[in-house]
């Protein structure tokens, strides 16, 4: 009869008397554990992880690069689950709409500006990770957030402009009511989805639940979403048979939206 190695022994904590008339360490009592010490082995690889490795389990599980751990084999619930329950704890929304690596990466860009919560740098930063692929990118970054307050305090005139100026789009006069700030997205004109309805419709919604649900309980924002227009491909772009029906059949390309679109905030 085969020796019982398994690294758990359950017959190891009872009192002698229970190890009686074992043959080779192994004895009806010993076999009758084994599906016990089974079942240990398996809850003790989920909390501590596999046997020598350095990571796994319960530590790995509070970790936004790693939860749910690999031992956990009777997972109830989508690994989207876990990191959204993860980044509950720091009251941090996450997009369900992305992929789970992309959430992974938000969490961890998210965490260093907890400590910035509530003000206008961290709301900045903020979001610029949480719409990452989904604005324009350019060098240097475009202004998203201003509460129109002067960026100098020392400063010999109330208006100033540089080499150029627009009003109402990169220049305003005075400063801004109190309390409130504008928040002007560029969609990226590279992502196809933000050059139709439905795609600009997710980014502005996203953008309104990160702002609704971060910004402090005491201000109001305006959201002002630009996007590059859509535009109706040109006659001789046509498929054999023309554009299927409701398609428009124009011989010159047609610019949609050139205003952005404007959302307010309750107050």
């Amino acid at each position: 009869m085969a020796t019982n190695e398994r690294p758990i022994q359950f017959r190891d904590y009872l009192p002698e008397v229970f190890r009686a008339g074992e043959v080779d360490g192994v004895s009806f009592l010993s076999r009758f554990l084994q599906a016990f010490e089974r079942l240990f082995e398996g809850l003790q690889g989920e909390i501590e992880g596999a046997p020598g490795a350095a990571s796994g389990g319960i530590p790995d599980l509070f970790d936004p690069d790693t939860t749910p751990p690999p031992q956990f084999e009777h997972r109830p619930q989508p690994d989207f689950d876990y990191l959204n329950y993860l980044a509950s704890w720091i009251a941090l929304r996450l997009r369900a709409e992305k992929s789970v690596a992309w959430n992974r990466r938000f969490f961890n860009a998210a965490l260093p500006l907890v400590r910035q919560s509530g003000t206008l740098p961290g709301l900045d930063a903020l979001l610029r990770a949480w719409l990452k692929d989904d604005l324009m990118e350019t060098s240097p970054p475009l202004l998203i957030l201003t509460d129109l307050t002067r960026a100098h305090t020392d400063v010999n005139a109330v208006f100033q402009s540089g080499v150029t100026a627009t009003l109402g789009v990169d220049t305003v006069l005075g400063e801004g009511a109190p309390f409130f700030f504008i928040a002007d997205l560029v969609a990226d004109p590279v992502a196809r989805a933000l050059r139709q309805p439905e795609g600009l419709d997710v980014f502005q919604q996203a953008a309104r639940s990160l702002l609704d649900a971060q910004k402090p309980a005491h201000t109001y924002y305006q959201l002002r979403v630009r996007a590059r227009p859509m535009q109706l491909a040109p006659a001789e772009q046509a498929p054999a048979g023309g554009f299927p029906f409701p398609y428009a059949q124009l011989g010159v390309t047609t610019m949609l939206w050139e205003e952005p679109w404007t959302f307010t905030s309750d107050c």
